[in-house]
């Protein structure tokens, strides 16, 4: 990476600052995250204000963790639906002959 690729950004949660240095090009994509984070974060607090806040930041990132996987399982089914896709459009030229 470039020196001119690099920007220095600094990361908010929970009063907690993180100062990164990141590709320019995927500033967007750590600001992103911090919002998500913080909402989370943020969702859990309310519905389980009693829970200690160690406990709201296991749910956050269990829930994280979930979404994560569920993105990774679909991405490895897309090869398969594309294929079918191929398969269904050469099916379909077959029996209009």
């Amino acid at each position: 990476m470039e020196k001119g690729d690099d920007l220095k950004i600094n990361i908010l949660i929970n009063g907690v600052r993180l100062p990164l240095t990141v590709k320019r090009d995927e500033e967007e994509l750590y600001r992103n995250a911090e919002k998500i984070v913080v909402k989370f974060i943020n969702d859990y607090q309310k519905l389980y204000s009693q829970k200690s806040y160690n406990e709201i930041l296991t749910y956050a990132a269990f829930r994280l963790a979930v979404i994560l996987n569920k993105q990774s399982s679909n991405q490895d089914l897309a090869p398969l639906a594309e294929r079918i896709k191929e398969l269904d459009n050469e099916l379909a030229t077959l029996l209009a002959q």
